[in-house]
This record gives structure tokens, C-alpha cells and sequence, in this order.
């Protein structure tokens, strides 16, 4: 019996001693806790704010199929007026496996900084001045037969039907198809084309 009791007496006070060390532990782990940190404000957007992210550059740059349109307006330094410019523009973008399409002088040509004023002009081929979006551009056509459209460049593009389809013809013999569009924006509209069309 003597024995149970001192070994009783003993875990008791290991116990004691256990729970004194962890206190003090937990007293120290709390005097360590780093203080909470101070998050930053968050910025109210500006009316200019929103208007940029759904820019037709945003739209152009959000468009999967057209990544290789968005690096090149990027290149030509053409995005920034997309993006803040009021526009209206609306863009005819051609689909990053149409651009691939391009032969290997052509892709060299246009990645050459002495190029980029041509670059620009060939991407401006594809940006009409004024908003078109699709339900106009069907009004357009239904009632003429077709639509003319000035495009930045200085060169006319021309919108028809053929079947439920928009075709895109720059005149000098090149069609392509509008595969997506028109992706509405805050400066604009956003259509995407499956071809290449002669600048």
C-alpha cells in the first residue's frame, strides 16, 4: 500500500511539474504570436478603372483564341490606346491559329523592332472605327446586302452573309469567317475570325 501511495504521490507531481512547463510554454508561445497584419485599404475602382477592364483590349486579352492578336497589339504598342481611348473600335481579330498560319519570314518580319510600324498597320487592318456589334452588323447587312466598314488602316472591309454565317472580305481577294463575336466592351466590340485577311 505504501508503495501505490508513493507512486501515486510521484505521478501527481510529475503531473504538476508537466503542467506548469506547458503553461509557461503556451505563456510564451503567446507572447511570441506575431502581431495581426495590417491589410492595405482596397482601392475603390474609378469609373476610368472599370471602363479599362472592359476595354476592348481587356475583351482581346481575355479571348483565348486571341493570344497571339493581344501579344502583337502589346508589340506595336497599340494597346494602351485600346485600352483608354473611347473609341469606339471594333475588332476583327483573327484567331491565334490563323497568325500561326504566317510563314516563318513573315512571323521573323513582323517580331523585328525596325518592323513595327508595319505591324501596327497590319493590326489597325483588323480595327474598324465605331462600334458594330453583331445585331447592327446583321441590320447592316440584312438591309443592304452587305456593310462596309473603314478600318483603322485606311482600308475598307465588307461584312455578308452566307447562310447563317458573317464573312469578312478585305477586297483584295481574302474571306474569313467570324467564328465568335460580337464580345460586347465599354469602348467597343470584339469578334473573332478563323483567317487572314491581305493588309
Amino acid at each position: 500500500m505504501i508503495s501505490i501511495f508513493a507512486i501515486m504521490a510521484v505521478s501527481c507531481k510529475n503531473e504538476t511539474q508537466n503542467s506548469k512547463i506547458m503553461e509557461t510554454e503556451s505563456a510564451v508561445v503567446d507572447t511570441v504570436q506575431k502581431p495581426p497584419v495590417q491589410r492595405a485599404p482596397k482601392k475603390e475602382l474609378t469609373p476610368e478603372d472599370k471602363a479599362m477592364l472592359k476595354s476592348v483590349m481587356a475583351r482581346v486579352m481575355n479571348e483565348p483564341n486571341l493570344k497571339k492578336y493581344a501579344s502583337y497589339l502589346v508589340t506595336a504598342e497599340m494597346a494602351t490606346m485600346l485600352s483608354e481611348d473611347k473609341g469606339p473600335f471594333t475588332i476583327f481579330g483573327p484567331s491565334t491559329a490563323a497568325l500561326e498560319s504566317f510563314s516563318a519570314e513573315k512571323k521573323k518580319f513582323y517580331s523585328m523592332p525596325d518592323n513595327k510600324p508595319k505591324l501596327e498597320e497590319l493590326l489597325k487592318s483588323y480595327i474598324v472605327e465605331g462600334k458594330m456589334d453583331k445585331e447592327t452588323l446583321l441590320q447592316t447587312i440584312n438591309k443592304n446586302g452587305k456593310a462596309k466598314l473603314k478600318t483603322l488602316a485606311g482600308t475598307t472591309l465588307t461584312a455578308t452573309k452566307s447562310g447563317e454565317e458573317i464573312i469578312i472580305s478585305d477586297g483584295k481577294g481574302a474571306n474569313a469567317k467570324v467564328v465568335k463575336g460580337s464580345i460586347e466592351s465599354s469602348n467597343g466590340a470584339v469578334y473573332v475570325l478563323d483567317g487572314l485577311l491581305k493588309s
